[in-house]
C-alpha cells in the first residue's frame, strides 16, 4: 500500500489513495531519515485500511472562512450585523495573520502564538483587510481580551466545519479559551438616572433616555417601535408596550447574502449611493420579544410625543412622509440609530458633571437597578431586559452598584460581630438538655457511619 523510495539525501514515502470524489491519486512525502520515512509508511498503511486516512489538501484559513460564513449564516439565520462583524473579524484579526497557512498544517502551538500576537496588536490594524498606518497614541490602545476570545469562538465553530469536511481530524485550537479580563461596567444609580432626565431639552432624546431607563430597551428597539405597539388601555390603565421590531443600519452587500424573511421593511435611502440602509427587523432573541408596562410620567410623555406627530403632520401635510416607525423627524422620516447616538453625545459633551456611559449603559444602569428593587428576581428582570437566558442576565449584571456593596458590608458586619449578651431563647439550652463541644462534635461525625452522615450533611443544608 506504501513503499519507501531513497531520493538523494532523502527518504520518501509513496502511497496511492482516493480523494473526496473517489478519483484515484498518488501522494509522495519526503523525510530526512529512514526511521521518518518508515513509521510514516507505517501509520499511512494503517490509517488507509481503517479509513482515517486524511486527503492531502491545500485549502487555506482564508479559504476556509469564506467557504464557511455563507454556511454559518444561512444556517443560523444571522442577523446583518452578526454578518458583517464576523467578516470584519476575519479580513482584519485572522487572515492578515494565519490566512495563508493551510488549514491541514496548522497545530495547537501555531494558534497560541497566534492569540499570543493578537494580544499586542492595537486595535484598527487593519480595516477591511488593508493595513492601516497609525499614530503612536492609536498603537497604545491593544485588542481587547474579548475581541481575542471572539476571534477564538469563531475559530471554534468554523474548524469544526473542517472536521466535517473531513479537512482536518481534530480542531487545532488550545483547550482552554482565551481568558477575558472583565471589567465593572460604569453605570448610574436611580438619582443620576432621575437628574440627568431633567436636563434633557431635546424632546425625542428625552422619550428615547426615559424608555431606556425604565424599560432596559436597546437603542435598536426604542427605535423599532411603531404607535401600534402601544395600548394605553392595557393593564388596567396601566399601559403596556409591546417589543417585536428593531431598527438597524446594515451594510447592503450583508443585506443580499442573508434571509430576506429576516427583515420587515428597509427604508429608501437618504443619500444616493449609500452602502448602507436602514432596516426594521427581528429582534436579537427569541426573548426579546416581550410586552412592558408603561409608568404613569412614561405614558403622559408617550402621549405628549403622539400629539407632537399629528402637530408635525398638520403643520406641513405637503412635506410630510410617514415612516411609520414611533420616533420620527419633523418631516416624517425615522430617526435613524447613528442620529440618536448623534444627540446624545451632544448632550453628554453639555453635562460633565455626570459620570460619562454611553447610551447603552442606560440599558445596564437600568437593568442593574432593576435587580436590586427586585432583591434579585432574575425572572423578573430578564422579562423586562428581554435576555435570552437568565444566566445571560445574571453573568452580564452580577456587580451591584458601589454603595449598596458598602451597605452589605455593613449589615454583614452588624450580624457577624453581634455580641450575644442577650441570646435568642432559641440559642439557649433548655433545662437539662444536654451539650456538647464543637470537638467531641466533629469526633462523633468522623467515626459515624455513612449514612448518619448523609443525614446530618442533609440537616445541615436545609
Amino acid at each position: 500500500m506504501a513503499s519507501i523510495l531513497k531520493r538523494g539525501d532523502s527518504y520518501s514515502v509513496r502511497y496511492k489513495y482516493k480523494d473526496h470524489s473517489g478519483k484515484p491519486c498518488e501522494g509522495w512525502e519526503s523525510f530526512k531519515t529512514r526511521k521518518e520515512a518508515q513509521e510514516r509508511k507505517i501509520t499511512v498503511e494503517k490509517e488507509l485500511l481503517d479509513g482515517t486516512f486524511l486527503v492531502p489538501d491545500t485549502m487555506t484559513v482564508e479559504e476556509m472562512l469564506y467557504q464557511w460564513i455563507p454556511i454559518q449564516s444561512t444556517k443560523h439565520k444571522w442577523s446583518p450585523k452578526t454578518y458583517t462583524q464576523s467578516v470584519a473579524m476575519v479580513q482584519n484579526l485572522i487572515v492578515p495573520y494565519i490566512g495563508k497557512r493551510k488549514v491541514q498544517e496548522l497545530r495547537t502551538y501555531d494558534i497560541e502564538k497566534f492569540y499570543a500576537t493578537l494580544a499586542k496588536t492595537p486595535c484598527g490594524q487593519y480595516v477591511h483587510g488593508v493595513k492601516q498606518p497609525l499614530t503612536e497614541k492609536q498603537k497604545k490602545r491593544l485588542l481587547s481580551s474579548t475581541s481575542i476570545h471572539e476571534v477564538h469562538t469563531l475559530l471554534k465553530t468554523a474548524f469544526s466545519y473542517a472536521v466535517e469536511w473531513d479537512l482536518i481530524h481534530k480542531i487545532p485550537l488550545p483547550r482552554d479559551a482565551p481568558k477575558v479580563n472583565i471589567e465593572e461596567r460604569t453605570i448610574w444609580d436611580e438619582k443620576t438616572m432621575l437628574a440627568a432626565l431633567q436636563t434633557i431639552e431635546n424632546p425625542a432624546l428625552h422619550l428615547a433616555v426615559h424608555m431606556s431607563m425604565i424599560l432596559s430597551l436597546r437603542e435598536g428597539e426604542i427605535l423599532g417601535l411603531q404607535p401600534s405597539d402601544l395600548d394605553f388601555d392595557a393593564a388596567d390603565g396601566r399601559g403596556t408596550i409591546s417589543v417585536s421590531k428593531t431598527m438597524q443600519r446594515a451594510n447592503k452587500d450583508a443585506l443580499e447574502k442573508l434571509d430576506p424573511n429576516q427583515v420587515y421593511h428597509t427604508f429608501p435611502d437618504r443619500r444616493e449611493g449609500s452602502k448602507s440602509s436602514l432596516i426594521l427587523k427581528k429582534p436579537k432573541t427569541k426573548k426579546s420579544n416581550r410586552v412592558l408596562y408603561m409608568t404613569k410620567p412614561l405614558k403622559e410623555e408617550l402621549l405628549a410625543w403622539l400629539e407632537k406627530l399629528k402637530q408635525d403632520e398638520q403643520n406641513a401635510p405637503e412635506k410630510y412622509s410617514n415612516c411609520g416607525q414611533l420616533f420620527r423627524l419633523p418631516d416624517g422620516l425615522p430617526i435613524a440609530p447613528e442620529l440618536l447616538t448623534k444627540w446624545y453625545r451632544l448632550w453628554r459633551a453639555e453635562h460633565p458633571e455626570f459620570e460619562q456611559i454611553v447610551f447603552h449603559g442606560l440599558r445596564h444602569s437600568s437593568a442593574t437597578y432593576q435587580l436590586m428593587i427586585s432583591v434579585g428576581d432574575v425572572k423578573a428582570a430578564q422579562g423586562t431586559t428581554g435576555h435570552a437566558t437568565a444566566d445571560m442576565l445574571v453573568n452580564t449584571y452580577a456587580h451591584i452598584q458601589q454603595s449598596s456593596r458598602v451597605e452589605l458590608g455593613k449589615k454583614f458586619e452588624e450580624g457577624f460581630y453581634a455580641k450575644q449578651e442577650n441570646p435568642s431563647p432559641q440559642a439557649v439550652p433548655a433545662a437539662g438538655e444536654p451539650t456538647i463541644s464543637m470537638t467531641a462534635l466533629l469526633e462523633l461525625l468522623k467515626n459515624a457511619d455513612p449514612e448518619v452522615k448523609a443525614q446530618l450533611r442533609l440537616a445541615l443544608l436545609t
